[in-house]
């Protein structure tokens, strides 16, 4: 009986230790993803061009109410009482000729009830809601879809891609930075294989940053960002014609509620340290330069798990 309790505690103190090298290396690795951010003024110059979208709308394929101490941290939080709705969306880009950009993919139903039970034991959650895959809110306008962007590949963003393949006749482009489709970490891996597994995603690898223009869509730039992954990105967007133009910057996980920009506040600290591993120092400096390019820019974020804050935006859901 000694022999085998010895080779228990052996077992778990083994176990613990390669636990705390994962996550000390995942933190290593994730601190490492430093690419260096636009000038506001770069991101406040943009013009208006002959081919932007014209659009943006939103489909939220799932939502779940909680506590906001499941996103924010609480001893930081200048208003524990407000209401907060986790939402799972896709964000639509609709330019003159039809064609259509989507930023994440969301969900499907079955995906989004798996994804709730656990949120719902461990962060003070009522049960999640699923709604339409982006797929079915499409409909016939799913073969519309000419490319995808990820903010990050967390699977609540990348699980609806097969079934927009489904309705594809074509190969979709799904554009990345290097350290997005080279340097996953074991948060990512999951939401990679499902772009991959997909079978219409082709990847196109952009670079030249920071501020990095999305070629076939004039209008959009991505931002080199890490801090939540070692592949988030900030996807930003002219939208709009003429004199009447909107600036738009989609923020994936960078924050989960709105008020993480707006006070300057980072995820609960179980979450960032062992849940999802980040960067302390590179997303606190993201959460300023959301602030920043929101003031001086008039880049309204949209951030991806904060519905409330989505539906005061003004971007319409999609119909």
């Amino acid at each position: 009986m000694r022999r085998i309790l010895r080779w228990l505690l052996r077992t778990v103190i083994g176990l613990l230790l390669v636990a705390a090298g994962g996550l000390w290396w995942a933190h290593r690795a994730i601190d490492a993803e430093r690419a260096p951010l636009p000038a506001v003024k770069d991101v406040a110059g943009g013009r208006v061009v002959d081919d932007q979208p014209l659009r943006v709308s939103v489909i939220n394929t799932a939502s779940q109410p909680m506590a906001r101490s499941g996103v924010l941290d609480a001893e930081r939080d200048p208003d524990t009482a407000q209401p907060y709705v986790m939402s799972h969306p896709s964000f639509v880009l609709e330019w003159a000729d039809g064609r259509i950009l989507l930023i994440d993919t969301g969900m499907t139903p079955e995906q989004a009830t798996a994804f709730g039970k656990p949120i719902q034991m461990i962060r003070d959650a009522q049960p999640i809601e699923p709604h339409q895959s982006t797929a079915d809110a499409l409909g016939v306008d799913a073969a519309r879809v000419r490319g995808i962007i990820f903010t990050h590949p967390h699977t609540d963003h990348t699980g609806g891609i097969a079934a927009i393949c489904a309705r594809a006749d074509h190969d979709i482009p799904v554009f990345m930075t290097t350290a997005q489709a080279e340097r996953p970490n074991y948060t990512t891996r999951p939401g990679l294989a499902q772009i991959r597994d997909a079978g219409c995603a082709r990847p196109v690898r952009l670079d030249g940053g920071p501020l990095m223009p999305v070629p076939g869509f004039p209008g959009v730039f991505v931002i080199d960002a890490g801090g939540h992954t070692p592949g988030s990105q900030i996807v930003l967007a002219q939208v709009g014609s003429g004199d009447v133009m909107h600036r738009y910057a989609f923020v994936g996980d960078i924050v989960n509620n709105r008020d993480g920009i707006e006070h300057d506040i980072p995820k609960p600290w179980v979450y960032r340290t062992f849940i999802v591993p980040e960067s302390e120092t590179r997303q606190e400096e993201l959460r300023r330069f959301l602030k920043q390019i929101e003031d001086e820019a008039g880049a309204t974020p949209l951030v991806s798990h904060d519905q409330l804050s989505i539906e005061r935006s003004g971007v319409e859901a999609w119909h």
